[in-house]
């Protein structure tokens, strides 16, 4: 046994910490040992800190454990008389190495196998005063590696005495039910399992938090942020169905009290004299305007109305709210919708763009109240296509408004026993007339029905648009038109805009293969559509058709919206938009990336709702339709909630099969759910 010598007794590092074994056969790298724990173990050499001088013969495995502990307890109470730090303050200066029975003799007075080993058992324990140079040699460490050590140590005892006093005042919160966030360490503690539960253990505050967990749990937690959210909801600092993203990335659902004081004065100023230079009435007849929209919808920005033209043409307003009329640029207020990018649209909430006495108030349409609107004014004939076109600034009224499914009724019904019914009528027409073209020059029109969650007094409630509504396709075609004459506009007079752009599938084989009755031949599709890209110059954008797309129709909900008025109106008005197109692509960038964070949080809220909605199910039948299939996993399309999830248990299915299956559990705050198919 090269370099080992069999009872010799080791000192090594091992994962519960050091321990002592007395070696039994070494082999290459790997050294048989007995232990203190009465186990033989296998350690490797470089796990190994010392090579003590010491020998114990090797027994019966228990009798040689219990000499070890017996060394080791004698070891340790020699090692208690010795003052490493006044052994390094002596031997320092010399900047060499010692043997390690001259420091032994100089703690002791002699230098016998045990003493030697007593002193090798200390530096073992605390490494800061000398390294090993060797088995049998010494160095004092320099001095500003004991500064540092020292201040790494006074770190680690203060950081091990806020940890004691957070973990106290937070089971004094649990206890109490009273949580006291004036107290350093309740608020510090709350922050720490905050960063758990929403960013996880990566951090040096969410690690923290683990510890806290464990120490208050009485064991390592298995679930961290799982766990600290659920203390968090005990504690009153989160809601039970709290939507994590929201404070991820920071939307806040108040207004600075700075930009609420100016929203208000901005609402109450009267439109400003150039505004109002060059502003025209609109002189609607008849109904006037006519808004159409979701009967809880608040911020109302677009209406539309049509005229009848001698020569068999209609001239289509499409009027959208001024916003630039009240919020200036470089308001308080247009700087915190800008941070705020655009509204944030929950189940149970929401959290808006604007100050809600603006996006509520003063800039949204209200029917017979004067408002200032761009106005995308459009000359159509009965095959859809636009011969002239105009943006003009206007004032106008809101003649009515009318929801979705009052609009759809008078659509389909075809009666006139609404004011509104003749304007929907020719407009529903004349949208039929514009999807024609547009699917002509290329667009892809997906019809399907989608699934809206809405929560009332805490319950989820579904309600099903569904994919034949008139009166949303109608909606839809007029803001796309909207969109893409401003981008002609635009284009046309030199106008720096930002466009959005859209490349086909990157699966060719997906629209030729589409089936629009199928839902897995509709998911493959969606599947293989590429994400819109942002571009200075006017292209093709696949699925809606069109060339020049810039969206302008939301002003009151997209901050990107409100940046083109701003550089139409700066056109209209002044002859130059206020911004060029570095500065536009600069600031479209950052929004992009907010608007992302934004939607991941509208999709993690919209899931956990239709999940805690399905829950109520289970134990229950329910139907869908398998839209996609990979062995004996297939993917199901619940007809209740719309949402594509995964079963395992089928054999052999084809796409589009209907199918009953089993709610099994529905965890909504993990994002579990267990299907199984019905036997």
């Amino acid at each position: 046994m090269s370099g080992y010598q069999k009872g010799q007794v080791l000192i090594a590092q091992v994962a519960q910490g050091l321990a002592l074994g007395v070696l039994v056969e070494a082999t290459g790298n790997r050294l048989k040992v007995i232990s203190e724990s009465g186990n033989v173990e296998t350690w490797t050499k470089d796990r190994i800190v010392f090579e003590t001088p010491m020998s114990l013969r090797t027994a019966e495995v228990s009798q040689t454990a219990f000499a070890v502990n017996e060394l080791r307890e004698r070891l340790q109470k020699q090692a208690l008389d010795i003052d490493l730090e006044s052994l390094w303050e002596l031997l320092a200066e010399q900047s060499s190495s010692y043997p390690v029975s001259e420091i032994a003799e100089l703690a002791f007075g002699f230098d016998d196998p045990e003493s030697v080993a007593a002193l090798q058992l200390k530096i073992a324990l605390e490494p800061m005063w000398f390294k090993a140079q060797s088995n049998k040699e010494l160095t004092p460490r320099p001095a500003s590696y004991i500064q540092a050590e020292k201040q790494r140590i006074f770190r680690e005892n203060q950081e091990a005495e806020r940890l004691e006093r957070v973990t106290q005042a937070i089971k004094v919160a649990r206890e109490t039910k009273n949580l006291d966030l004036t107290d350093a360490d309740t608020r510090l503690g709350v922050n720490w399992l905050r960063t758990l539960a929403i960013e996880g253990a990566e951090n040096r505050d969410g690690a923290r938090a683990v510890e806290l967990l464990s120490r208050i749990k009485g064991q390592a937690t298995s679930d961290g942020p799982f766990d600290a959210f659920e203390l968090l909801v005990e504690l009153g600092v989160f809601a039970d169905d709290e939507i994590l993203s929201v404070h991820r990335f920071g939307f806040a659902k108040d207004f600075p009290d700075d930009v609420q004081n100016e929203a208000i004065e901005l609402a109450n100023t009267p439109i400003s004299q150039k505004e109002l230079i060059n502003r025209t009435e609109l002189g609607a007849s008849g109904v006037g305007p006519l808004a159409i929209d979701d009967p809880w919808t608040t911020d109302v920005d677009d209406a539309l109305w049509v005229e009848d033209l001698p020569d068999g043409r209609w001239q289509v307003h499409i009027l959208i709210t001024d916003v630039f009329a009240r919020i200036p640029p470089d308001s308080l207020v247009a700087r915190e919708g800008m941070t705020r990018a655009a509204s944030l649209y929950l189940p149970d909430r929401t959290i808006p763009m604007l100050p809600p006495i603006l996006s509520k108030g003063a800039l949204a349409f209200t029917t017979g109240v004067q408002h200032p609107a761009l106005d995308f004014i459009c000359t159509i004939d009965s095959f859809g296509l636009v011969s002239h076109f105009e943006i003009k600034p206007v004032f106008t009224k809101l003649g009515c408004r009318i929801t979705y499914e009052e609009a759809d009724a008078q659509i389909q019904n075809q009666v006139d026993s609404h004011p509104a019914s003749k304007t929907l009528h020719t407009l529903n027409f004349l949208a039929q007339a514009l999807a024609t073209r547009r699917v002509q020059d290329g667009a892809v029109i997906i019809e399907k029905d989608e699934h809206l969650v809405r929560v009332i007094d805490g319950k989820p409630q579904l309600h099903r648009i569904e994919h034949d509504s008139a009166a949303r396709r109608l909606v839809s075609e007029f803001m796309i038109l909207a969109c893409t004459l401003a981008g002609r506009f635009a284009k046309e007079h030199d106008i720096p805009v930002v466009y959005r752009r859209q490349p086909p599938p990157d699966d060719k084989t997906a629209l030729g293969e589409w089936d629009p009755t199928s839902k897995a031949s509709t998911l493959k599709l969606l599947r293989s559509m590429r994400k819109a890209e942002l571009t200075t110059q006017p292209d093709f954008h696949w699925a809606m058709g069109v060339v020049g797309y810039t969206q302008v129709t939301a002003p009151l909900r997209r901050f990107q919206d409100y940046v083109v008025h701003g550089q139409l109106k700066g056109f209209i008005n002044d002859g130059v938009a206020p911004l060029n197109t570095q500065e536009l692509l600069k600031l479209f960038g950052d929004l992009e990336a907010r608007g992302e964070a934004l939607s991941a949080t509208e999709r993690e809220a919209r899931r956990y709702w239709l999940l805690k909605y399905l829950k109520q199910y289970e134990g229950q039948e329910v139907s869908g339709e398998v839209v996609s299939t990979q062995g004996s996993r297939a993917m199901v399309q619940l007809d209740e909630t719309g949402l594509n999830l995964t079963v395992t248990g089928f054999g052999h299915v084809d796409l589009g099969t209907k199918v009953q299956v089993v709610v099994r559990s529905v965890d909504p705050r993990r994002d579990r759910v267990f299907l199984a198919p019905t036997s």
